[in-house]
């Protein structure tokens, strides 16, 4: 966005509330959280529910803002692309839309990035904690050979193992943003994990130095994958991050590894994840998303004993809607004020612009 975008928006707001558009089901949870924050005295808004009701509105239409709410029980990711694609055209006061979720390839468009004016920001940070935890427990699941112990429960064996120490772990992240930031803290402090990190900007900042022992660019992903324990996926779905993670790269990783992803399910060749699987090309996977959500009842993803499953769900924790919502309000205060918004998403790139640790939680920065 540009200085004469905050100029425009601020004009927009002068001495009145904002009109808001908020993509979502009516009577979902997080209106009830808007309200006992008082959140709508800084906006009017109306829910839209389809592509149906924007194709039925006046043109041009009121809003100046647009809340994107995505998840299973309010609009589908399928859904929101259409639904913009009508509304943007019809709404020239449109200077911003923020997404509940931090991954935000469903809202990026071509008639979004052809935009002048409009900001688009995540959610980035809500759900980081839950996801990092995820990784947590990954490392700790295949180094105490919990698929085996299950499986010895399951057949009323009581049978001793061989187990791994967790502590010291190499991990390679490969997406060293908000989510890879705050499990790379989660691993140090908890583990004393070694962490070898990927980024666009491979540049070692002293804010870094505490906590990653290696950091490089894109150039780097096999040199990463040949020295760790465990491989982090936290890449975006845009599309040179689409099956990146192919037998190809499989190879490359020791056949001791685990593979994890936190990240989009697009960025892995699945059937090539499969037979990596069966093959012992790598020893485990911890998936929370796949290539096709809700992954197909056929998949051999449900029947192999080296897979930590689990449908998408580490982001939807108990108190997910107060977390977004708390992001979605600091927002909301800068927009109202008509000041430069926070986390701000590149639309060239589809992700959020660069990531200070102090943008972080306070208690997961410490490493003490």
């Amino acid at each position: 966005a540009t200085q004469s975008t905050w100029g425009f928006r601020k004009k927009i707001m002068e001495n009145k509330k904002f009109n808001l558009a908020i993509f979502s089901n009516k009577g979902h949870a997080a209106f009830k959280i808007i309200h006992e924050r008082n959140l709508d005295a800084f906006f009017n808004y109306d829910i839209i529910s389809s592509l149906e009701e924007i194709k039925a509105m006046p043109n041009p239409t009121k809003y100046n803002a647009c809340f994107v709410m995505t998840v299973a029980t309010t609009i589908k990711f399928s859904d929101v692309s259409p639904m913009l694609e009508e509304f943007i055209p019809k709404s020239p006061n449109l200077s911003w839309i923020h997404c509940m979720n931090a991954g935000i390839d469903h809202v990026v468009n071509e008639t979004l990035k052809k935009s002048t004016k409009i900001t688009l920001t995540n959610s980035k940070g809500a759900y980081d904690a839950s996801i990092a935890e995820f990784v947590l427990l990954s490392i700790l699941y295949f180094s105490k050979k919990m698929q085996f112990l299950m499986a010895d429960k399951a057949q009323h064996k009581f049978q001793m193992r061989k187990v791994n120490h967790a502590a010291g772990v190499k991990v390679g992240i490969i997406g060293y943003g908000s989510i890879g930031k705050n499990t790379a803290i989660l691993l140090k402090k908890s583990l004393d994990a070694k962490i070898y990190a990927i980024r666009n900007t491979p540049k070692l900042t002293e804010e870094d130095k505490a906590v990653v022992q290696f950091m490089g660019g894109e150039k780097d992903i096999p040199y990463v994958l040949s020295e760790v324990d465990y491989v982090v996926n936290v890449l975006p779905n845009i599309p040179k991050t689409v099956k990146l993670f192919n037998m190809n790269m499989f190879k490359k990783m020791k056949s001791s590894a685990v593979f994890i992803n936190i990240g989009r399910g697009s960025a892995v060749e699945e059937a090539d994840l499969i037979v990596a699987l069966k093959t012992g090309v790598i020893a485990g996977a911890g998936l929370d998303v796949f290539a096709v959500e809700p992954l197909p009842e056929s998949s051999p993803l449900y029947d192999l004993n080296n897979v930590l499953f689990s449908p998408h769900t580490m982001g939807y924790v108990e108190d997910g809607w107060e977390l977004c919502i708390s992001v979605f309000e600091k927002e909301v205060k800068l927009f109202a004020e008509g000041k430069p918004l926070e986390n701000i998403v590149d639309l060239n790139r589809g992700y959020q612009k660069s990531v200070s640790y102090t943008h972080l939680r306070a208690h997961e920065t410490s490493l003490h």
